[in-house]
């Protein structure tokens, strides 16, 4: 009983101080404030969401009550599902506090929601209603904690404790922000099932700047073809199709880049405007004086933005005159089939 008065007395102590000291900001989404106490580690955690940027807002109270050194080392976010998010600045550790010490921080995330949108379309999807701060502490003799209230702690030997407390949005402020931001949207695929891959081994076959046997492989979101690389992205909503497709040259021969080329489409389109002004290149890495030659070693993005007005579950993304050799001989043989994906 003697050691709980104490401890009781510093954590409302501790509440008062950095409720007068730290500044709460409001955002798009606010979340329920919680704290977590243990014997070594006492924390709060205001959390808020800003729409536009897709950023969280973490304001956290720590707080050692104990009487050895606490060390945190990392700090993430985490979904309900186990995806687990470090803070956009990178880690966070190690934070030490001293016995008796007090520290607050903000810290923002770009939290990734869901597994599957990022897959497909490179964004993280819509936010939670419930998150978890999840933060790795040890003390200096590393003893086991006692957790209170929301800690949910876990130790194993010398292995840093870890320790996390949920936060949650009101049920009706998530609902109004579902209905609000919440759009119905698809992404595409490679289509596996297709005999593109039988056909484009035996096109490379014949193709002198070609290592044999011709090696190509085909998955959901990538295209391997002796040693280049493709990888696509892209969501379709509100009637817009927006595609990236990144590229890595990992061959032993440079290729030409014809954007103009280029193009997703889908049966009985309407002809659509010249989409040169709608397709960039970026050359992420290698000569950015030539954009559109591709050397050994060169990564280069590129992205696509059309109207796109269909339903149909399969489009065509045109490739087959897009990349080309030194001798103007096409990489593809034939342009390759996309299948839709709804989105969460």
């Amino acid at each position: 009983m003697k050691r709980l008065v104490p401890l009781l007395l510093f954590t409302l102590l501790f509440a008062c101080k950095n409720h007068s000291e730290t500044k709460r900001i409001k955002g798009d989404l606010n979340y329920i404030p919680v704290t977590m106490e243990s014997e070594q580690i006492i924390a709060g955690l205001y959390l808020t969401a800003d729409i536009q940027t897709q950023e969280l807002r973490a304001d956290i109270d720590l707080s050692n009550p104990g009487s050895d050194v606490l060390t945190i080392s990392e700090i993430e976010i985490a979904t309900a599902a186990g995806l687990r998010s470090l803070p956009l600045t990178g880690s966070t550790g190690p934070i030490v506090l001293k016995p008796g010490e007090n520290k607050s921080l903000s810290l923002k995330f770009q939290p990734l929601n869901d597994l599957k949108t990022n897959q497909l379309t490179g964004r993280n999807g819509y936010f939670k209603s419930l998150y978890n701060l999840v933060i790795n502490y040890k003390t200096k003799d590393n003893k086991p904690a006692t957790p209170k209230d929301y800690s949910q702690d876990q130790h194993s030997g010398s292995a840093p404790t870890v320790t996390s407390m949920t936060t949650a949005l009101a049920p009706d402020d998530y609902k109004a922000y579902l209905k609000k931001y919440q759009v119905t949207a698809n992404s595409y695929s490679f289509n596996t099932s297709s005999d593109f891959t039988k056909k484009q081994q035996a096109y490379l076959s014949g193709i002198k700047q070609v290592k044999q046997p011709p090696f190509v492989y085909v998955s959901a979101q990538e295209i391997a073809v002796s040693g280049v690389n493709f990888k696509l992205r892209s969501y379709q909503e509100r009637d817009t199709l927006n595609a990236e497709i990144f590229i890595v040259n990992h061959s032993g021969f440079p290729l030409k880049i014809n954007k103009d080329n280029l193009d997703i489409s889908y049966t009985d389109e309407s002809p659509s405007v010249h989409l040169n002004e709608a397709i960039t290149v970026e050359k992420i890495s290698g000569s950015k004086q030539d954009l559109y030659t591709l050397e050994k070693g060169d990564r280069v993005l590129i992205r696509l933005k059309k109207p796109f007005k269909t339903k149909a579950e399969k489009v065509i993304l045109s490739f087959n005159k897009v990349f080309e050799f030194n001798n103007q001989t096409p990489l593809f043989n034939d342009n390759i089939e996309l299948v839709k994906v709804n989105l969460p």
